[in-house]
Formats: structure tokens, C-alpha cells, sequence
């Protein structure tokens, strides 16, 4: 059993994870050596437990603002950066859309910074807790999932950092990255973006083999999960020996994993819920009245009915009129239930003496996709396995396979439209596949990967209802997309100096 003396002093009794016959009299005081070795021998789970529990909870947790609950709130940032969300008020997430929040002084990279780096510490933990030593199976199957899912988590989390902080893979790979902190090492200067990756590639491959085979709990990383994040982070390494058939390879294993919804199913759904077998979902955080965070949550700031931010209070997270022009016109489409027109009352009335609708001027389109299930007590969802399915189609255009990739697409929009087939090539059956994807994705937080790792520019100028006065084009790999580092960690780390800084 390997422990270094830092972990021996981080390893405090997780008084709320773990059962009575664990904590000792003394809550002051902490685990030796040889205590921790006989409960990871004989009961594994009471040591790793509250570790893995606080590295989940980091991630949903309330931090400084109504903008800042965790990854979901992350990930609702970056679509505002894109194409596909309008914004027409200045209020909560006004500044990522304006592609104003990147400086190091601002809360949203610190923001981000600190939850990553907060998962990391939870996960090296649980890692250097369990790892064996070189040569020795780790054979009990409650360690294998535990240590599966902290590697796995840390992949995700340093695949976060690496393309926030810094231009992608391709771009350079050598260019300054983050501080990689493992459970064994700490590099507290920028670290190259190829050194990142290979650590992340180490981590999900460990991390996917270690699941494989066992079972994890609802909310937690599984086999499926880690399998789709392998995929995606495989999607951005360019010099990955064949790349395409690695990704489609685990693409596959996460979809065979999870099952596309019906078309009532996904009408129905509210991407609100986690647990089950009938909502795509391979990973997200289970919410409950303990835990919600209020109006400073994912559904308060999105769903356009509730009583929040997004809703009540009139801060709409628009579809794009671009958006929904394009799905209005896939007859037949149950995806086209998820965004509507707002309309208003008109001066006219009909026969019973109601106001006729009319549509607004300018247009205000609202989502219906995300529904809370009351109290914002809804789960978050942070991967579904219907982008397995457009990374997939997308991976098998990219290696050349044409038909494959058609059929790929087929798969998934058949679920969705019935009847649906493809007959586009080249180029269009490219654009096909991006436009499902954004229609399915929309907000859920990989529209600006996509930009990142396809080498794309940004255009807004093709919907009629982004705000005027905002940034309309953003060249491809533009530093506006890349977060500087926090100005608390350029101060705090020795490591970093304002030389090091991000453009």
C-alpha cells in the first residue's frame, strides 16, 4: 500500500460520508498508516467514500455568484460564447456572451480554475489512497471502481483546464498549458499542452479499464461514461495513431452502454432527471432539496417557464433564430417541441373576446427543452450519449467513410424524426451532421469545443435575434476564447509570473 506523508495529513475523518464503526473519538485526529491499510483491505469503500463524494459535490456546489454553481454552470458559459444562444439583456452570463469574461482579475476564470483544480485534489486523493504499488493487481472490485472513477474525473477535469487556458492540441502543443498536480507530483509552472494530454490520455485509459467490469452508482462515473470521455478527448489529439477508428471505437462502447430515447420519450423528457435507463444519460449530478442551490442553478438560469432567472425574471436564454428556423423545417422533428416562438397579445380578439396572439418585434424564441421538475431541484446532466452519436458520424466522415458515417446519423435522427435519411456527401453531409449535433447538444456545453478542436470560426451573423452591440465574428483560435489565468494563482504561485500570462 503506497502513502506519502501528504496524504496521510489530508486524510481528516469524512464525518458525513462514513458510518459510526469509522470515525474515531477523537475528530481531531487522523488516520495512521496502518489504520487506513486495514480499511482499505477490509473495507475500502469507508476511506474512499467521502473523498469521492466531495469531489462530486465540488462540482454542483453554490461558490462566489448566481453564475457560479460548478461544471453545469461552466458549461452553460461557454455556449453563451458561441453561436447558438442569444442574450438580449445585460444580466447573469452577460459577460461570456459578450466574450468579455476571460481577464485573470474576473470571477469566471478563477471560477472555473478553482472547481477543476478542487475536483483534482479530491481525485488524487482517492488515487494515491488506492493506487497498488508497481506490479501488484488491484483485484478488490469496490477499489477498481473508485479508482476508476477519480482517474477518469481527473482526465476530465485537466481536458477542462487544457482547452480553457489554453488554444488546442493542434494549434501548438507546445504552448504553456496548466500545472499538472498528481497524486505524486506537483508541477506548479504552465506545463506544455503535449505533457497535459499525455497525463489526461494516461488517466482516462487507466480510468476506463478500472471501471470496465464493475458497477457504479447513479450519479456516479461508469465504464460509459469514461468510454465517451475517452472518445472525446481522443477527438482533439491530431497525431493520435488512428485517430478516427479510436474514437469511433469508444463512441461505440458508450453507446452500446446507453439507449436512445423514443421520440414520446425525449417529448416528454425535461432534462431534468439522471437516474433510469430511459434518458440517455451516462453522467450527471443527482439534486435534492439538500443540495440545490437555488437561484443560482442550472434550471433557474435556462428553463423559460420556471420562477428563476431564466424564466420569471425575464433573463431568456434564446434559441437562435437560425436554430429554430432549422428545425422548424424538419417536418416531423420532436426536437421542434423544445423551442417556440413567444408570442403576445394582439389587438385583435376572436370570437370569445380573447386577444389573438400575435408574434412579438422583434421575435422571442424560448426553449422548452429544459423543464425543472419544481424547486430547482432538477439533476444535472453532463453527457449524453446522443453525442456519442455525432461524434461518431463525425469521426467515420473525417476517415473517409461516407456511407458509415450516413448511417451513424440515420441511427440517431430516426429517433428523433422518423423516416429520416441522409443523402448528402462531402461537405453538406459535414454541415448535416454539425447541425443535428447543435440541435440535439443545444445547451449543453459542447458547442464550443467543437469550435475549438474543428479549427472553426465563430459566426453570429446568420440569426436575427443576437443583440446588436456584441461581438459577431470570432476568428478561429482568437484569444478571446482562451480564459487567462487567475490573477489569485498568478499572485499565490511562485511557479507563475505575469510573463507567463495569456495573451
Amino acid at each position: 500500500m503506497k502513502l506519502d506523508i501528504k496524504l496521510l495529513l489530508a486524510l481528516l475523518l469524512f464525518v458525513t460520508a462514513c458510518s459510526d464503526d469509522f470515525l474515531d473519538a477523537d475528530p481531531d485526529r487522523y488516520l495512521s498508516s496502518d489504520r487506513a491499510d486495514e480499511l482499505l483491505k477490509t473495507n475500502p469503500e469507508k476511506i474512499t467514500e467521502g473523498y469521492l463524494l466531495g469531489m462530486y459535490y465540488d462540482l454542483f456546489k453554490y461558490r462566489d455568484s448566481h453564475d457560479d454553481f460548478g461544471l453545469r454552470a461552466m458549461m452553460l458559459a461557454t455556449d453563451m460564447m458561441t453561436d447558438d444562444i442569444a442574450y438580449n439583456i445585460t444580466q447573469w452570463f452577460n459577460y461570456d456572451y459578450q466574450l468579455d469574461n476571460r481577464g485573470a482579475p474576473y470571477r469566471r476564470p478563477r471560477s472555473t480554475w478553482r472547481t477543476m483544480y478542487d475536483g483534482i485534489r479530491g481525485a488524487n486523493t482517492v488515487i494515491g489512497l488506492i493506487k497498488p504499488q508497481d506490479g501488484v493487481e488491484l483485484e478488490n472490485a469496490v477499489s477498481r471502481n473508485a479508482i476508476g472513477q477519480a482517474y477518469t474525473a481527473r482526465a476530465y477535469f485537466y481536458f477542462w483546464l487544457i482547452n480553457m487556458y489554453q488554444h488546442p492540441y493542434q494549434w501548438n502543443k507546445d504552448a504553456p498549458g496548466v500545472p499538472i498536480i498528481t497524486e505524486d507530483e506537483m508541477k506548479l509552472a504552465r506545463q506544455p499542452v503535449k505533457d497535459v494530454y499525455d497525463l489526461i490520455l494516461s488517466d482516462i485509459d487507466k480510468g476506463y479499464n478500472y471501471l470496465k467490469g464493475t458497477n457504479s452508482a447513479s450519479g456516479r462515473l461508469n465504464q460509459y461514461a469514461a468510454a465517451a470521455i475517452y472518445a472525446k478527448v481522443l477527438s482533439f489529439v491530431s497525431d493520435y495513431p488512428n485517430q478516427w477508428q479510436e474514437v469511433v471505437k469508444y463512441a461505440d462502447i458508450a453507446i452500446d452502454g446507453v439507449p436512445l430515447m423514443t421520440a414520446d420519450e425525449l417529448a416528454g423528457f425535461g432534462f431534468n432527471t439522471v437516474s433510469g435507463n430511459k434518458n440517455e444519460v451516462l453522467w450527471g449530478a443527482l439534486i435534492s432539496t439538500e443540495t440545490n442551490t437555488f437561484y443560482a442553478s442550472f434550471m433557474s438560469h435556462i428553463d423559460a417557464d420556471a420562477g428563476g432567472y431564466g424564466g420569471a425574471l425575464g433573463q431568456y436564454k434564446e434559441p437562435t433564430s437560425e436554430l429554430f428556423e432549422a428545425v422548424s423545417a424538419q417536418e416531423g422533428d420532436v426536437r421542434q417541441m423544445w423551442f417556440e416562438e413567444r408570442l403576445i397579445n394582439g389587438e385583435e380578439v376572436d370570437e370569445n373576446g380573447d386577444p389573438i396572439k400575435v408574434s412579438r418585434d422583434p421575435k422571442l424564441y424560448v426553449n422548452k427543452k429544459f423543464r425543472d421538475v419544481g424547486g430547482f431541484e432538477s439533476d444535472y446532466i453532463y453527457l449524453r450519449v446522443a453525442e456519442m452519436h455525432y461524434l461518431k458520424a463525425e469521426a467515420l466522415y473525417l476517415d473517409g467513410k461516407e456511407g458509415e458515417a450516413k448511417a451513424a446519423l440515420e441511427t440517431i435522427m430516426q429517433a428523433r424524426m422518423a423516416g429520416y435519411t441522409c443523402t448528402k456527401s462531402g461537405d453538406e453531409l459535414m454541415s448535416e451532421i454539425d447541425l443535428q449535433k447543435r440541435i440535439d447538444m443545444w445547451g449543453e456545453g459542447t458547442r464550443l469545443f467543437d469550435f475549438k478542436r474543428r479549427n472553426q470560426s465563430i459566426d453570429r451573423t446568420g440569426s436575427e435575434n443576437h443583440r446588436p452591440n456584441v461581438i459577431m465574428n470570432v476568428p478561429a483560435n482568437d484569444n478571446l476564447l482562451v480564459y487567462r489565468i487567475p490573477q489569485v494563482e498568478v499572485d499565490a504561485n511562485d511557479e507563475i509570473d505575469q510573463d507567463d500570462q495569456n495573451p
